[in-house]
């Protein structure tokens, strides 16, 4: 992996690096950049080669970075006017603008912008969603089904699940139209070599720039809407023990804000916070460090296993066992290949082992030592979305072995802790006919 180039071997290790550059951010503030001239013990001598000599410069401020074109200056150099024209010129009209990368404040606005319209459109979906959900509940386990209260919970992840579907669906849609023709997915033309040909200059098209855009907005919304389903909050009193004479608590008051697990928290909460988080690190720090090729390639293989996973429950919840075996089998399928294999061995296979080649010694703008202490970490964090993937992959086994071999199907996600021992919508109904009968 570093046998490119001779002198990373003489480097410290990665997370050495970023200390240091931790440290020299902080001394800068403080307007002491001569901290090195203290530092005991040779750590900061130079020509002993100390792991705290090293200064490595900022990946956004570099000068590896060429700026991208910023709204203000889009108008001096075309001598336009601040309006909507000019704005929607700059936006949709215009390759390689700050937008493409989010550490510009502008791709920070409209990310903002786009959280907050998709949140509006599923508020006005969801209800939407929620009621096929209920007739389809109705049509499938009977009119008592939908008017039991723990149905009701059923009922609204059925809203979220047809909402990701069209998500999901929509996006595989226009990435594969998108990315068709795109040399890093032809190998013809190089494959995964032009993730790096050109970093961290590459042009970025209007359509790969709201496609990561809108990719990002939508992981923002899930960890949203993961927190909403998850937790309740309610606001208390925190004057309430001194008003309370029976209270023997030696503490005079409570926290104004109480937490507490929502009956909506999904089984595999503990894996999806997870997943969500490294999802939205990567996402954020891809955009905002120019991996937006590589990302892309990410989103996609993502996506495209996400359908058969969201038929699947949809199929489930309306007890069509035919669509579920389909759909699911579907899934085993395209999880297998997309997220099993197309990932790991062409994806992080280019990380691990192309990056180095083409963006840093073939002629690459990066400065090796900045590439060796910054890229680990995205290496780290696409290593724990993969070690996910064979998680629940092995997940969806087990399931599969529970339908084949005894005809049920069992969302694990349904309950909290995600217990095998919850029944099925089946078995419920059976013991509820026998307590009538």
């Amino acid at each position: 992996m570093f046998a490119y180039h001779p002198e990373i071997a003489t480097y410290p290790p990665w997370f050495i690096i970023l200390f240091v550059s931790f440290l020299d951010s902080i001394f800068y503030y403080l307007n002491f950049p001569q901290w090195r001239n203290y530092v005991p013990f040779g750590l900061a001598d130079k020509e002993t080669n100390g792991w705290l000599s090293h200064q490595v410069e900022s990946m956004v401020g570099s000068n590896a970075y060429r700026p991208l074109l910023s709204y203000p200056d889009f108008l001096t150099n075309n001598q336009k006017e601040h309006n909507l024209s000019s704005m929607y010129t700059y936006a949709f009209e215009t390759d390689t603008t700050a937008l493409g990368s989010l550490a510009n404040y502008e791709s920070m606005i409209a990310l903002v912008g786009l959280v907050l319209w998709m949140r509006l459109i599923k508020s006005i979906l969801l209800p939407l969603f929620c009621s096929i959900g209920r007739k389809a509940g109705t049509s499938a386990h009977g009119k008592e089904w939908a008017r039991k209260e723990e149905n009701e919970e059923r009922i609204i992840k059925f809203g979220e699940y047809l909402f990701r579907l069209l998500y999901h669906l929509s996006v595989s849609i226009y990435g594969v139209w998108y990315f068709r023709d795109k040399p890093w997915w032809d190998k013809s033309q190089g494959g995964t070599k032009n993730l790096w040909i050109g970093y961290p200059n590459q042009p970025i098209e209007v359509g790969m720039t709201w496609y990561y855009l809108m990719q990002s907005a939508y992981n923002v919304e899930a960890l949203l809407s993961l927190a909403e389903l998850s937790f309740v909050c309610t606001f208390q009193n925190p004057f309430h023990p001194l008003l309370n004479s029976n209270n023997n608590n030696k503490f005079p008051f409570q926290n104004p804000v109480k937490i507490s697990w929502s009956p909506t928290c999904r089984g595999d909460f503990r894996e999806m916070a997870i997943h969500h988080i490294i999802t939205n690190l990567l996402v954020i720090g891809s955009s905002a460090f120019r991996f937006t090729r590589v990302g892309s390639m990410v989103f996609l293989v993502h996506d495209l296993s996400d359908v058969p996973v969201d038929l699947s429950k949809l199929a489930n919840f309306m007890k069509w066992k035919l669509g579920t075996i389909v759909f699911f089998v579907t899934m085993v399928l395209t999880w297998a290949i997309t997220r099993l294999g197309v990932l790991p061995f062409v994806i992080f296979r280019s990380i691990v082992f192309e990056r180095h080649l083409f963006a840093v010694f073939a002629g690459g703008y990066m400065p090796d030592l900045m590439w060796h202490a910054y890229t680990p970490i995205f290496i780290l964090l696409v290593g724990g979305i993969i070690a996910l993937h064979v998680f629940w992959f092995f997940i969806i086994v087990r399931i599969g072995w529970r339908l084949l071999s005894k005809g049920e199907t069992v969302d694990y996600s349904e309950h909290k802790n995600g217990e095998e021992g919850k029944q099925t919508v089946d078995q419920q109904e059976q013991q509820q006919t026998k307590k009538d009968s």
